[in-house]
């Protein structure tokens, strides 16, 4: 199974955030993911609530954003890693205000979502649902190949035992006829 995967690293300063954004969507685009609208929203929600998240309560100059794609299991997760070691905790927002609602927004968004500390601070995770897949050309000729390969390798050919019995040192291998 192939996993991809991409590790930045920012300052901790509210121009990161949008930056995040752009480069955690250009990687997963880049890596042969196709998003549609919502896919892509809430890739970048997330992406930006976990960064916000990290630039307003560390005391680090510097934050860690991973992310790691599965397309087989169609999964996104986003991890962001910064120095400080309170987790993070749902407010409730007011109407009226301007702050308060982004794991809320997460919780809502993602599949799963948590944080953890770490011995450098904490880290910050969603997973994110992608949407389904075309199959690729490569994938379907794969497909039949692997499955060809397998049986070959268990078929036993013309002239040769299905079970070779071990070989020792000081023995002789039988030999297969040609």
């Amino acid at each position: 199974m192939v996993v991809h995967s991409h590790v930045f690293f920012l300052t901790r300063d509210p121009v990161s955030v949008p930056v995040a954004r752009r480069r955690v969507r250009t990687r997963v685009v880049g890596w042969g993911v196709l998003l549609d609208e919502d896919t892509r929203l809430a890739l970048d929600t997330v992406t930006s609530e976990l960064v916000t998240n990290a630039v307003r309560h560390s005391d680090r100059p510097m934050l860690t954003v991973a992310v790691h794609v599965s397309v087989r299991l169609r999964r996104a997760l986003v991890e962001v890693y910064d120095g400080s070691t309170a987790l993070p905790q749902r407010r409730q927002a007011g109407t009226d205000a301007e702050s308060g609602r982004g794991l809320e927004l997460v919780e809502r968004l993602a599949l799963a979502y948590g944080a953890e500390r770490t011995e450098r601070g904490k880290r910050v995770w969603a997973e994110l649902a992608l949407p389904e897949q075309p199959v690729t050309r490569r994938q379907v000729l794969a497909g039949p190949r692997r499955a060809v390969r397998a049986v070959l390798r268990a078929v036993p050919r013309p002239g040769r035992s299905a079970i070779r019995p071990p070989f020792t040192p000081g023995s002789t291998r039988p030999r297969t006829a040609a």
